[in-house]
């Protein structure tokens, strides 16, 4: 058998082989000789049939057979002898043709990992990315949790930005079709963005016991078809107005989150800012470098099997989420097309990512991090409360250690371009 290989440039490569009709005649001869001692054929003991007969008998059998046998042959050898060929997909055979001389020739193809001539890491220059944390990254922060630990008091008004508006609403469709609605009980935040400008403007200096109105256009593109409400009157009687107090920055606030004081919450703050601070340094660099190594390759270039398997995944994963927040993902008015394609080129973007670090690792020998992995296992088997060897006995059977395994091997990789580079690894 001989054979040629011809790369394209979507990181496709084809293969066309031939066999001599001497080979093709001694597999034939093979596969016949297994089907007559499966097969009876009338007047022949079992086994004894001339192979012509049964050639005759079975002959597509035989034939498509024949071919698969070849073919699989045909790859076989590819892939002994072709050191850094790598396939990410299945072999397609495209064409087989058994020639009048009895040959045999095949046309395949088959995606393979790319390679591409990448930059030296050590030439890139990273951004400067500032990790200090100052009094006034602690000071906001503090203000965010007494805003989280203050009590909501009934006031006397009017309503202005900050204060938590109850009202009971009805609402009337003026433009389009629709249903009327009423509910009681309904709360604004004024000054949130989650409130439409419509009714911050209207609940605005109200006080309780009064009416107030709104008139609200729905923007085109919230409306779902031609007989959506397009405009719609909200009527508002607020029965109650709350500002929040927010606990004083001191020794009792520490308290109530576990802490003896307020300069131990400080502290523990300052921690948890400068962990976030060097988590966005990491990926600041990595982004930066990724950048730098991808510049002049077109995402739409990788290799198709890998984004529709990494998409399949993303979309699995979105419908989950959906699930769990009450929203059914089969619902009808849902476009999982339209949401495919939304993802698709981000997906794309993190593929070529995932390929680029994975050529790294190997040009620099790095394996996987076992004490990692095992760390991650046992951190999370702790979470869980179960024992690290049940829990990685569970990953085991849901294929997870693998991809576990992935993860650490790329986050060494990424740490040890980030150094390369001349920035400092955490």
């Amino acid at each position: 058998m001989s054979y040629q290989l011809q790369q394209r440039p979507d990181h496709t490569v084809e293969i066309n082989a031939s066999f001599e009709p001497e080979e093709v005649e001694a597999e034939r001869r093979r596969i016949l000789m297994e089907y007559r001692r499966k097969v009876r054929i009338p007047g022949f003991r079992p086994g004894k049939a001339p192979l012509h007969l049964v050639q005759v008998r079975l002959g597509d059998a035989v034939n498509e057979e024949l071919e698969e046998a070849l073919s699989k042959r045909a790859w076989g050898d590819v892939l002994k002898n072709e050191e850094r060929f790598e396939p990410i997909s299945q072999f397609r055979v495209t064409e087989a043709t058994i020639g009048d001389d009895g040959g045999f020739t095949l046309t395949g193809e088959v995606e393979v990992r790319p390679r591409w001539d990448l930059p030296p890491v050590e030439e890139i220059t990273l951004p400067e990315v500032v990790i200090e944390i100052s009094d006034a990254d602690i000071d906001a922060e503090l203000e965010k949790i007494r805003a989280e630990q203050g009590v909501w008091t009934p006031a006397e008004g009017p309503a202005e930005d900050g204060m938590l508006v109850e009202v009971d609403l009805k609402g009337e469709v003026i433009d389009g079709e629709g249903e009327d609605f009423s509910k009681e009980g309904v709360r604004f935040v004024l000054g949130h963005d989650a409130t439409f400008p419509e009714i911050q403007e209207a609940l605005t200096g109200a006080t309780v016991g009064e009416t107030r109105t709104a008139e609200r256009e729905i923007p085109a593109d919230d409306q779902d078809g031609g007989d959506a409400p397009k405009k719609i009157r909200y009527t508002m009687t607020v029965t109650s107005l709350k500002t929040k107090e927010l606990p004083p920055v001191d020794d009792s606030l520490a308290d109530a989150l576990g802490f003896d004081t307020l300069d131990a919450l400080k502290e523990r703050i300052r921690e948890v800012l400068a962990g976030e601070k060097r988590n966005e340094r990491r990926n600041t660099y990595r982004r930066a470098i990724l950048d730098r190594l991808e510049e002049g390759i077109d995402p739409n270039s990788v290799p198709d099997s890998l984004v529709k398997s990494v998409l399949r995944d993303e979309l699995n994963n979105y419908a989950y989420a959906m699930a769990i927040q009450g929203q059914d993902p089969q619902s009808k008015d849902l476009d999982w097309q339209e949401i495919s394609a939304k993802m698709e080129p981000d997906v794309r973007k993190k593929v070529l990512d995932e390929l680029i670090l994975e050529q790294l690792g190997e040009a620099w020998g790095i394996g996987v991090p076992e004490a990692e992995v095992e760390t991650f296992i046992a951190a999370e088997a702790q979470r869980k409360g179960v024992p690290p060897a049940e829990h990685r006995a569970n990953l085991e059977k849901e294929g997870r250690v693998e991809s576990i395994r992935h993860a650490a091997r790329i986050a060494a990789v990424v740490d040890e371009a980030i150094r390369r580079a001349g920035g400092e690894v955490d």
